[in-house]
């Protein structure tokens, strides 16, 4: 698995994600065009 980038920037679409808390997620590209539009500071990854 990948880890979570830092940055909305760098996340794929479709793409599954480890968090640290061993979660497993992934993104659409609509919910990384919101993260990029109104999370400036990547708080909410």
């Amino acid at each position: 698995m990948v880890a979570v980038p830092n940055n909305w920037a760098d996340i794929e679409s479709d793409i599954i994600y480890q968090t640290t808390s061993d979660l497993l997620v992934s993104f659409s590209q609509e919910q990384i065009k919101l993260g990029i539009k109104y999370d400036h500071n990547a708080s909410c990854l």
